[in-house]
Order: structure tokens, then C-alpha cells, then sequence
């Protein structure tokens, strides 16, 4: 089969279609490097569907569409319907990237979400608090990674916020992968506004990523952040992946679930977040139509033993994945690694760290005596620990205990 694939600069799929024996053609945004084995194309920008059809006259012949980037969604949506390809139509793609459409369209169907509304200007934000009540969110309609997201508590604190730039700075990328998109833009520079949303309280935060076929949820991988996305950005973190029996799993999978079918799932991986907040009401936070990011998708084939790039390659190309659905642990958690900025001056070994009991596998990506490598958003380029906790209960102390073996060290910057 000859694939498509639109890409940002990350070619586990790619790679993962090569190894399965597939032709494989790439799109991806004029700068980035190309994957060896495959055939090079290149945009300037993945939302400019003007320029997308009048390259697609000199796109080859393919059999699938495919990407796992939430920039290129609707760009490849948008080449399937130009080429009469099955996979996510441009409606459901649009919903799955537009944070507004995507929630008018969850409220719709009869699911739980905070009330919104799409403005232009900040000047426009106090309007909307005053029908929500203060506090309120502002969020890009698209965007990932909690980007120019950000609580406003008050008239006076809108007042800060517009005069220290909040609503005017780009945002920077030390990735090098998401200038084709507007995820770097600011909230004023967004071409189609942003959206402030009612504040809900949130205690708990949910992921749940689904493996889906033709519709048909094959595998559901529920878990827990160890805080509120929101709390979290730029702090030491770490991610859960819960039993299925669980009762916090069973709930989380079953909205999950109603949730892509309300967005309308196909063949892929769709990723959603559920919040809980302090009245202990569940909402949908959001959907995507792709992979959970960080190490998400690690602790899912981890955890269920599974081979994910072929599992992507197979979702792809519309095949059956081999997915068992029967856990290895009783829960499985991803220990980011802090990454302060400055000169990492020590860092526990390896082999120090994965002597711990409950400890799987560590991926430590600071050297001692070189820069601490930035992060961008909750993403963090320091590495992780998967670990096998002891008891749900005590994964807190647990953790503690893991990052104090770690040992990080770090001399901060001094300005020039």
C-alpha cells in the first residue's frame, strides 16, 4: 500500500509503515529534514487549504492519508476529501482541532462540557466572564500542550494580564517542529479569535487514549495526571495509567468513549481528557485525533504489551492491530524528569535509578555540564522513569522518593 503521511518532523509513523513493507510518501512543512526511504513534499503551512489543493495535483497516487500531528489533521481531512479517500471527513477532523466546535459539539450530544464563547480582543473577555462569572480560562481554539492558556480571575487581573502582554507574546519553540501551524501565534493574533470558558474547579484530570477501528473502540487506556494540566505546566509531573476494573478507569473510558462517538471516530487513536471538579461533577476537558502526547502512548503498549508503531501502521492502513487488552500491572506510571533551566551540574546514573524496586526503564536526557534541555508548555525534552508503583495510595511518597534518588542538580543562569 502507498501511504501519505503528513508530518511535523517526528516519523514514528512513517518508520512504522516503512518496517510494514508500505510505500510511503511524507508532507511535511518546508525546513524539516527528510525521512530517509521515503518520498519528500513540502507546505509552508498546514491551515492554508487554498495551497493544499493546488499541490495535490503533484501528490502521487496513494491508497491512505494519514498523520498523528494534531497541526496536519485537518490538512490531511482536507486531502482525503480531495481525493475521495475514506478515514476522518474535514467536519469531524475540524471538531476534533477546534476547540469551540468541538465542544458545541460534545454539549449537542447530550455530554458534559464548560460553557464557552469565542471572542477577538481581550476587551472582550470581561463581557464573557460577566454572563460565566469570574474566574474564567482563555485558550486558543487550537492549540496543544496548554499553549496561551491561562486563568483570569478578575476585571483587575484582566487589566495585568493586557498590560504585561499576555494576550500579545508569541509563543517560542524549542522543538523546531510547530512553525507551520498557529500554535505559536498569540491569543490577538489568532485569525479565527479564542475562546474564554466558564472556570471549573478541577481536582482531578483524567486521559483516556482509544485504539479505534472503523468506529469500534478495540483497546481503551484510561489513567490520571498527578495534577491538573493547568497546575502542573513547567513542574516536575507524572501520568498514571490505571487498571481497567478501577473505578475512576470505568468512568473515564465509558465518557471517553461517548465522547469519540460524538466527534465522530473512525480508524485511529483518539486521545480525551476528563476533568472532575471540587463538587466532584465529571466534564469532557477536550478531544483529539491523535496519540495522547508525552509518554502517554509508551505507558499504553507498555502497560498492555503491545508494539505501537506497528499498531499506528495498522490503524494507517486501515488493518486490525494486534491489541490483547490484558494489563501486565496493576497501574503503570511515567515519572517525568525535571528539566530547571540552567547547567546541570549532577544526575543520578542509570543504573543507579532503575536498581529501585518498581523501577522499568529510565530515558535520563541530561548530561552534567551541558543546558538542561527546554520544554515547551507540559512537555518536557528532560527524559522519564516508568515505574511500577506500589500502592495508588502512597504514589505521591513514592515518587518523592524516586526524584530524590535522581539527584538533580542544576547551577542556574546568571545574566550577562
Amino acid at each position: 500500500m502507498h501511504v501519505l503521511v503528513l508530518s511535523t518532523g517526528n516519523p514514528l509513523l512513517e518508520n512504522a509503515l516503512l518496517t510494514a513493507g508500505h510505500t510511503v510518501s511524507v508532507l511535511q512543512p518546508e525546513g524539516t529534514a527528510a525521512v530517509p526511504g521515503t518520498a519528500r513534499h513540502t507546505i509552508a503551512h498546514w491551515d492554508d487549504l487554498d495551497a493544499l489543493t493546488a499541490l495535490e495535483h503533484s501528490l502521487p497516487d496513494v491508497d491512505a492519508i494519514a498523520t498523528i500531528d494534531e497541526q496536519a489533521i485537518v490538512a490531511a481531512a482536507h486531502l482525503r476529501q480531495l481525493r475521495a479517500l475514506p478515514g476522518l471527513t474535514v467536519d469531524a477532523a475540524r471538531a476534533y482541532t477546534d476547540k469551540a466546535t468541538m465542544k458545541t459539539a460534545l454539549a449537542a450530544a447530550g455530554l458534559p462540557v464548560a460553557r464557552h464563547r469565542v471572542v477577538h480582543h481581550a476587551d472582550e473577555v470581561g463581557a464573557a466572564a460577566g454572563d460565566f462569572g469570574w474566574p474564567v480560562l482563555v485558550k486558543p481554539r487550537a492549540g496543544l500542550a496548554t499553549l496561551n492558556t491561562f486563568v483570569v480571575r478578575s476585571p483587575e487581573h484582566l487589566k495585568e494580564l493586557v498590560g504585561a502582554g499576555a494576550f500579545d507574546t508569541r509563543t517560542t519553540d524549542p522543538t523546531g517542529r510547530l512553525a507551520a501551524g498557529h500554535v505559536l501565534d498569540s491569543l490577538h493574533e489568532a485569525p479565527h479569535g479564542f475562546l474564554v470558558e466558564q472556570f471549573l474547579d478541577v481536582e482531578a484530570e483524567f486521559f483516556c487514549d482509544l485504539y479505534v477501528h472503523r468506529g469500534t473502540v478495540l483497546l481503551a487506556v484510561p489513567g490520571r495526571y498527578d495534577a491538573p494540566l493547568l497546575q502542573s505546566v513547567g513542574d516536575a509531573s507524572f501520568d498514571t495509567v490505571l487498571p481497567p476494573e478501577h473505578p475512576e478507569a470505568q468512568d473515564v473510558t465509558a465518557l471517553a468513549t461517548r465522547a469519540a462517538a460524538a466527534l465522530g471516530a473512525q480508524s485511529g487513536v483518539v486521545h480525551c481528557e476528563i476533568l472532575r471538579d471540587r463538587t466532584k461533577g465529571v466534564f469532557v476537558g477536550e478531544a483529539a485525533a491523535r496519540p495522547g502526547g508525552g509518554s502517554i502512548t509508551e505507558l499504553a503498549s507498555v502497560m498492555y504489551a503491545f508494539d505501537l508503531p506497528a499498531s499506528l501502521a495498522a490503524l494507517a492502513t486501515d488493518e486490525v492491530p494486534d491489541l490483547d487488552g490484558t494489563p501486565r500491572f496493576p497501574a503503570l506510571t511515567a515519572v517525568m524528569i525535571p528539566a530547571p533551566e540552567g547547567t546541570v551540574t549532577h544526575v543520578a546514573d542509570r543504573d543507579t535509578v532503575e536498581a529501585l524496586p518498581g523501577v522499568l526503564d529510565t530515558d535520563i536526557r541530561l548530561i552534567v555540564g551541558q543546558p538542561a534541555p527546554a520544554g515547551i508548555g507540559t512537555m518536557t525534552r528532560a527524559g522519564r522513569v516508568l515505574y511500577v508503583p506500589d500502592n495508588l495510595k502512597t504514589l505521591d511518597q513514592e515518587v518523592a522518593h524516586l526524584r530524590a534518588v535522581l539527584d538533580i542538580r542544576v547551577e542556574p543562569h546568571t545574566a550577562a
